[in-house]
């Protein structure tokens, strides 16, 4: 039995598992040539899928359904948490085109797949194409437009035969080939190309996705899908506003930290144990939505955190003219998978009765690793974030503030397809 390696990294960067969809839309973005020999499939990139509405809604809310589940899974105790959803569920799914029997079953079950494969497949392209149309405009804004990125890379053993359905849902929905290596020969010096790889394309933000024992002379097939987004607030904060300000944690105590500070028309909304704010970026077409539970009721919150519940949220918002006070913070966050999306129900796929004979059957493949790192930056001008996976401005009277000043979900979505692109959740800043 050989090894299938997948990392996972969320952080407005994340690895996929693929080579050549990109969106090379931020100033500074360098075109590289991924490591190995190209071997693709004469088929084109569908770069007009007809998906039925209902698919691509059953896509999204499966995809945040799946981010709620594993957000139980990997939250510890007291301690905050960042990833990216979009990011594991488009490196997942790139395994699940070669998944067959149990192991098929399992990973839909996991991953919240609702569509058959001739119908996901088409979704997943369609969905990261429209959220790559919304990068790079700026509307009638002024300033600099968000940045989103979306790279994958595939590389496979030399002299392995991987079948040509496989690699045309590939080509056909992920804009990729497979790059051909000689992990028995060279592993240490592919993992580093990758690495590098990934490093660039997340603006630095990812390092060492794919650590040493992830990488050896048994591996045969690496899955990578690096995100990246920057975004600027619509509503900036101003820099000299921002001040130490009390911010109650979860235990009852409190601890001073720096505290944002704006005034303008923010969509907003009251809940039953809950306050809901949503931050837009330049453009409008990306924002970070935030709840913030009422005083003990944080974990009752959290537990109801699901498609539905966001719908409901964003269903309630209404523009509000307020001071928004919002703690500055970074998330740094890496999460090994393999435990938790056996959790899930993803048994299977990382044991010997794994069954990846869609993508080869030369060769029996199982998973030996799955990893996601994370990372996210708020300050006063806006948002940076990244994740990679790898399969190894007032009036004359003051309005009400809006203060955030103790532990908040968020996430960073795009508002018009509800995708959730990235979640996490701030209880120590």
């Amino acid at each position: 039995m050989t090894s299938l390696h997948r990392w996972l990294a969320p952080s407005l960067a994340a690895v996929l598992g693929l080579t050549g969809c990109s969106s090379p839309n931020s100033p500074g973005y360098e075109e590289l040539e991924p490591p190995g020999e190209l071997v693709a499939s004469d088929k084109e990139r569908e770069t007009t899928p007809n998906v039925p509405d209902e698919d691509f809604a059953a896509l999204v809310a499966g995809n945040t359904d799946f981010g709620a589940s594993l957000y139980r899974e990997i939250a510890e105790p007291g301690e905050n948490l960042f990833f990216s959803p979009f990011s594991i569920t488009q490196a997942f799914a790139m395994v699940y085109a070669g998944a067959r029997g149990n192991t098929e079953t399992q990973m839909a079950q996991a991953l919240h797949f609702t569509l058959p494969q001739e119908r996901l497949h088409p979704a997943m392209n369609a969905l990261d194409l429209s959220l790559q149309s919304h990068a790079g405009k700026p509307g009638e804004d002024k300033g600099t437009p968000p940045t989103f990125r979306v790279v994958n890379g595939a590389w496979g053993q030399k002299g392995l035969t991987f079948e040509p359905p496989f690699l045309d849902v590939l080509a056909q929905h992920y804009g990729s080939g497979m790059r051909v290596v000689d992990f028995s020969a060279e592993p240490d010096a592919i993992r580093d190309s990758v690495n590098d790889w990934v490093q660039r394309r997340t603006e630095g933000r990812i390092h060492e996705l794919f650590p040493p024992d992830m990488v050896t002379r048994d591996t045969r097939l690496l899955l990578a899908n690096a995100l990246y987004f920057k975004g600027a607030w619509r509503e900036p904060f101003l820099p000299d506003a921002t001040r130490p300000a009390p911010f109650h944690l979860l235990d009852g105590s409190t601890r001073q930290v720096p505290m944002m500070s704006t005034t303008g028309s923010f969509p907003h909304m009251t809940g039953d144990g809950f306050e809901a704010v949503a931050l837009p970026y330049v453009g409008q077409a990306f924002r970070m939505l935030v709840i913030v539970p009422g005083q003990d009721r944080f974990s009752e919150i959290e537990s109801r955190l699901s498609a539905s519940f966001l719908d409901s949220v964003r269903a309630g918002l209404q523009p509000s003219y307020t001071i928004l006070r919002f703690p500055k913070f970074e998330v740094r966050q890496e999460v090994h998978l393999p435990k938790s999306m056996k959790a899930l129900g993803m048994e299977d796929a990382f044991t010997k009765s794994a069954n990846l004979s869609g993508m080869t059957q030369q060769e029996a493949l199982m998973l030996t690793g799955a990893m996601h790192k994370a990372f996210v930056s708020v300050d006063e001008q806006g948002t940076e974030a990244a994740a990679a996976t790898g399969i190894s401005g007032g009036p004359t009277s003051a309005p009400k503030p809006t203060t955030v000043n103790r532990p908040f979900l968020f996430l960073i979505e795009d508002v018009e397809t509800k995708s959730v692109l990235f979640l996490g959740r701030v209880v120590n800043p």
